[in-house]
């Protein structure tokens, strides 16, 4: 899913499976479960027959103001009435498009969230339970938000995106009409060492010095989460670190290692892999980039209508009186 896509499913979903901010006391999509038999439980909206309960609307919104800071929270005070209904929208929403998953028969199977999960894990190495840990999260509980997150996906690849077409002509001519489209800044590849002191930076310098590896100095010692990837930041542009980092990489021959470089975050040692100056590439060299970019604004315009066409469709009531009578309690 595109970048435009994901920032506009999150309006109804949430931030991401590290954040809280879906508590799955009560969303049951792929188990045959109900609530319906439940007595006495507070309904604040029926969406196409299917409830909407009081105490899972209260935990959705206490979670989110649990991720609002401060000064975010006393403003949302300010405004309850408007997050109120911002957080019962999207539990509606959220609820028409995963019954528009059950209507196509998607699911998300046991052997595709072990796969997903393995992937995810491996980005995280040893700190992945620590993560959850530190966010008050259930692997139990992420485990099935993935889940969610996974069939959603799968949603919209299957009933939005497969529409989607882009030609090589109309690509071409959207390169012609943007000339600056393809035009790279300069970037270097390049890995780092990060550690606290100037001891051990100096230390982690001298093992270089005699023929270390870098990637294994790095594993071992670095305090950066890219250690666990032998110290590898990938490709970086100009200006994207503070200075002196941004100075020292661009200034550094490719295969050098660098002084030790201090920062707010502790003495650096870095090494550069690749050099790639800026330049201007060809439509042939960058076409399928050009294609990307059609894409992605082609798929964001219809989820937008996609994800209108089924909210007019949708059967909603909201019991709006429930939500009136558990604040004045």
């Amino acid at each position: 899913m595109n970048n435009m896509q994901s920032q506009r499913l999150k309006i109804w979903i949430k931030p991401g499976p590290f954040l809280p901010l879906v508590l799955l006391a009560a969303l049951c999509l792929l188990a045959a479960c109900s609530r319906e038999n439940v007595p006495h439980q507070q309904v604040v909206a029926t969406v196409n027959g299917e409830k909407i309960y009081l105490d899972e609307y209260q935990k959705r919104l206490n979670a989110q103001k649990g991720l609002l800071s401060a000064q975010a929270l006393a403003e949302s005070l300010n405004k309850q009435e408007l997050l109120d209904e911002e957080i019962l929208e999207s539990m509606i929403t959220e609820k028409i498009v995963l019954q528009r998953a059950r209507e196509l028969n998607l699911s998300v199977s046991d052997a595709e969230l072990e796969r997903k999960i393995l992937d995810i894990r491996k980005d995280y190495g040893d700190n992945f339970f620590n993560l959850l840990t530190q966010q008050n999260v259930r692997y139990e509980d992420w485990r099935e938000e993935l889940r969610k997150e996974m069939l959603r996906d799968k949603l919209v690849a299957a009933d939005v995106n497969a529409q989607i077409r882009v030609s090589e002509d109309e690509a071409e001519d959207y390169f012609n009409d943007h000339p600056g489209l393809c035009k790279s800044q300069a970037r270097v590849r390049a890995a780092q060492i990060v550690v606290r002191d100037r001891e051990k930076a100096d230390n982690a310098k001298t093992r270089l010095q005699n023929g270390e590896d870098f990637a294994r100095v790095a594993a071992e010692v670095s305090i950066a989460p890219e250690a666990i990837r032998g110290g590898d930041l990938g490709f970086i542009y100009r200006e994207s670190l503070p200075d002196p980092l941004d100075k020292t990489l661009f200034h550094l021959p490719a295969g050098k290692i660098s002084p030790v470089v201090k920062s707010d975050y502790g003495y650096h040692i870095f090494k550069v892999t690749d050099i790639q100056p800026a330049r201007t590439r060809s439509f042939p060299e960058c076409k399928e980039d050009v294609m990307a970019d059609i894409r992605a604004r082609k798929e964001d315009a219809a989820f937008t209508r996609w994800l209108d066409g089924l909210k007019l469709k949708a059967i909603v009531k909201k019991e709006t009186h429930n939500l009136s009578r558990k604040k004045t309690k």
